[in-house]
């Protein structure tokens, strides 16, 4: 099995001499401080304009994407300010002809049907009202129904016919791990839109009245109903096995909710979430037809369509989009520019239900996120490309305007305020590097440069002359508030060595920095965390190594 193992050993060596130039391993999260002002930052009001010029050319007056047939709605909001960084609403032209007890015109306070996306405030609510202290519970603890299906002695953990209901937890359904069927009737199941003739002519076997589901779309299941269902469909996976979509899931969250709470799920809805954040056009049930965009008859459009049991996965929450910026999912990470290894991470939820399609995204290292709803008949990529045209805009955009902020703020000469000390060092911000870079480190006449790198490696004496030293900072969140109203804020540095090549295999790798946080310390305190004083102004007065315990005063 082995005889050719040299050859794999070339390989590998031919490999690394032909990789690129070793770059920067920053910490995974922010690169910089988070972005601050932004609502009329220049930078932020260019993007805007470019935003408006190209949805306006390529979607509302183009020619073919059918804009006069779908009205939709594009908020992007920051959690520090009240006011959107851009809005955009667009209305189908065939809106004001439309037979429709719907608004005649799109603006900010147009309510939408927003089907899946509804999920997230499913969880909000269960979030709210119990928090995640039974993440670990089997929901068979919760709902008699699920604890009837549980076998004691049986393993069902590899069953093709019975999910293992005795291993299924609340975590597991609310992180869609759950190996749960995607949903029993309602969607998907080809006996509620198609007769038996229909299925036979596209080459499906008959089926007798038992195999057929009793309800789903007309009538909407109630709840005997549904467990019923649950006991004939069989599992996709067994639990905690891969992520695998489930409607299912968030139908039982509802049921474990209200049980926990004594109370509808729909009332702990209105009081945790609704109420809660002020969201005055956010809805559980249909509100009135004239606060919503309604592309046809109410009932062929979904927008009247009461899902009875299945409220909890698509709630029939309406969302008004002038809720947005008040108010998590799965994650994309998105590479930023300049480096193989930054990425900012999103929490993003799609949701689509008859002539409505939604989607929401969460963007923390940025403290922004945007929200896209759109009515009618929408092309099959319509909100996933005015997300990808956000995303290509405002990432980029916020990365520079922390970058160029972190340069303002931090970007200077350091040194200790007893000269006879000797101790310096220069902070430095530059386009093609993550994070605040450290040059000209001196402690007590000795330069750091080499020594940090060395240290924080295991590099041998005689090969520092070797060694091209990085040393560069980057946000640790956390920060200790002082006397007079600023701040002592943390930042984690990482020592590397860039003078080999960049190496990427499956078991080299050259970025792993993560393993080596905190790992020199001197008397209990860490060579690489940086802590700079910032006055109640904003204004950075100093910094110092926690381990070398000497304050170095911004002079320049």
């Amino acid at each position: 099995m082995f005889k050719y193992w040299w050859l794999l050993a070339q390989l590998v060596i031919i490999q690394a001499i032909g990789s690129h130039a070793k770059l920067n391993c920053p910490l995974y999260g922010l690169s910089y401080p988070k972005p601050s002002n932004l609502a009329n930052h220049p930078d932020i009001l260019k993007a805007a304009s470019a935003l408006d010029s190209v949805i306006g050319q390529y979607i509302d007056n183009a020619n073919n994407t059918g804009s006069d047939k779908f009205s939709y709605s594009v908020e992007v909001f920051t959690a520090n300010e009240q006011t959107p960084l851009w809005t955009h609403y667009w209305t189908a032209k065939n809106l004001a002809t439309m037979d429709t007890t719907g608004v005649k015109t799109v603006d900010g306070k147009t309510v939408y049907r927003i089907g899946s996306l509804t999920k997230v405030f499913t969880m909000l609510t269960f979030l709210a009202e119990v928090g995640d202290s039974v993440w670990n519970d089997p929901i068979a603890r919760y709902i008699p129904e699920i604890a009837a299906m549980v076998v004691p002695g049986r393993d069902n953990s590899h069953s093709l016919t019975s999910p293992d209901w005795g291993s299924i937890t609340i975590g597991a359904l609310a992180s869609q791990i759950s190996g749960l069927m995607r949903d029993y009737s309602l969607l998907g199941e080809l006996t509620q839109s198609s007769n038996m003739s229909e299925t036979m002519a596209l080459g499906l076997p008959a089926l007798s009245v038992f195999d057929i589901p009793p309800c789903g779309n007309s009538p909407v299941c109630n709840r005997p109903q549904f467990f019923k269902g649950l006991r004939k469909i069989p599992p996709s996976f067994s639990p905690f096995v891969t992520p695998a979509y489930s409607d299912v899931g968030y139908v039982l969250l509802g049921y474990a909710l209200e049980r926990m709470t004594g109370k509808p799920f729909q009332r702990s809805f209105e009081d945790k979430v609704v109420k809660a954040l002020n969201l005055s056009h956010t809805f559980y049930s249909a509100p009135k037809d004239s606060l919503g965009v309604i592309p046809g008859d109410r009932q062929l459009t979904t927008w009247a369509f009461n899902m009875g049991n299945e409220s909890p996965k698509h709630l029939f929450v309406l969302f008004g989009y002038g809720d947005g910026r008040k108010g998590h999912p799965e994650i994309n990470p998105t590479a930023m520019a300049h480096s193989t290894y930054q990425f900012a991470t999103t929490f993003n939820k799609l949701g689509s239900i008859g002539k409505y399609s939604t989607l929401l995204a969460v963007i923390p290292d940025f403290d922004i996120g945007f929200s896209v709803a759109a009515a009618g008949e929408i092309p099959a990529a319509l909100v996933t490309s005015i997300a990808d045209t956000l995303s290509n805009t405002y990432l980029p955009t916020l990365q520079e305007i922390a970058r160029s902020q972190a340069n303002a703020t931090y970007a200077g000469f350091y040194r200790s305020v007893d000269k006879a000390l000797n101790s310096s060092l220069t902070i430095s911000v530059d386009e093609n590097h993550p994070g605040l870079g450290v040059g000209g480190w001196i402690s007590n006449g000795t330069n750091l440069m080499a020594l940090v790198v060395a240290l924080s490696l295991n590099i041998s004496r005689e090969y520092w002359a070797d060694i091209e030293s990085s040393v560069r900072l980057y946000p640790s969140g956390l920060w200790d508030a002082t006397a007079n109203g600023g701040r002592r804020v943390g930042f984690k540095a990482t020592f590397e060595d860039l003078s080999s090549p960049s190496v990427a295999n499956p078991y080299t790798t050259d970025c792993a920095t993560w393993v080596s946080v905190s790992s020199v310390a001197y008397g209990s305190q860490p060579l690489d965390e940086f802590i700079f004083d910032v006055d109640a102004s904003g204004t950075v007065l100093a910094v110092e190594n926690a381990a070398l315990r000497n304050r170095l005063v911004k002079v320049s």
